[in-house]
């Protein structure tokens, strides 16, 4: 039986013009999905550049490592020595209020939230509250940079140095860069410390002269006489 061979149809037109639009439609999907990947991969590789450039920024300013251990001096006699680890936390460099108490005549007293820090038989005080770096300093009401903490395990108060470098007399506070350490010092007496934020002084009354006393409206504005 002789075998039958089957001729393929010729393709129309019709159908050649389909394929190349297909092919077309295809190629434009491949560049368009190529496209979101490269600028998908730019924003990731972008955004990577940026947290990296912030963490090294953070790390080699805020969490510096060169920290500076303390020295309590009193009349040239060191009092007490406060390790880096010890002296610094999130918020910078603190002493112990009673440490500070043993170089100056300061006292304090509180009630709840509300501490005040004062120089014995002086009028001058520093207010603040708990954990707060908002401070009145004889009526004079001030924000620094750390606040003063209340210690968790047995209610010390930590004073920052910050505050005793720059708002109190009488206090020295010298860095030691290459030795890394704090010293903060007096050299007596105690009652030489102060601050240097004083109690406004008080207003004087006012003055009128006499001719305000028996002040009369201007003659344009009295009401006229019949």
């Amino acid at each position: 039986m002789p075998e039958m061979q089957e001729n393929a149809a010729p393709r129309k037109p019709e159908s050649k013009r389909a394929e190349k639009e297909k092919s077309r439609r295809n190629d434009v999907r491949t560049r368009i999905l190529a496209f979101v990947i490269v600028l998908f991969g730019s924003y990731i590789v972008f955004s990577l550049f940026i947290a990296g450039m912030v963490y090294y920024s953070f790390n080699d300013t805020a969490k510096n490592t060169e920290i500076y251990s303390v020295r309590v001096v009193y009349d040239e006699t060191t009092l007490h020595t406060i390790n880096a680890q010890t002296a610094n936390n999130e918020y910078g460099l603190y002493i112990p209020f009673s440490y500070l108490s043993e170089i100056c005549s300061f006292g304090i007293a509180g009630d709840g939230e509300d501490v005040t820090m004062f120089l014995i038989g002086t009028d001058n005080r520093i207010k603040f509250r708990k954990n707060s770096s908002l401070i009145v300093i004889n009526d004079n009401a001030i924000r620094i940079s750390a606040p003063l903490l209340a210690r968790e395990s047995d209610g010390e108060f930590l004073i920052p140095v910050i505050l005793i470098e720059n708002y109190i007399n009488g206090i020295n506070v010298r860095y030691d860069k290459d030795k890394m350490i704090c010293y903060i010092s007096s050299e007596g007496p105690k009652a030489a410390v102060s601050l240097k934020l004083l109690l406004p002084e008080e207003m004087e009354p006012a003055y009128f002269p006499e001719s305000y006393k028996t002040y009369q409206p201007y003659e344009s504005q009295s009401p006229a006489t019949p």
